[in-house]
């Protein structure tokens, strides 16, 4: 089993992040930002990745 996390897993705690602090305020900030900048950094990992397969499927011939 995986260690990690997945984007939806992520995606999910951001949000009850945002919750928290909109309820019990900026002390919570530091968790709420700390998994914007996951969940945000591993969406565009994500799209990287398949902009790059894309790309390499389409001049190279290459098919993961």
């Amino acid at each position: 089993m995986s260690d990690q996390l997945s984007l939806s897993q992520i995606k999910k705690a951001y949000h009850q992040a945002a919750k928290i602090v909109a309820r019990y305020g900026d002390k919570y900030l530091p968790i709420f930002e700390r998994l914007e900048k996951e969940y945000h950094g591993r969406k565009d990992k994500i799209e990287t990745l398949k902009r790059a397969i894309k790309i390499s499927e389409k001049h190279t011939g290459f098919e993961p």
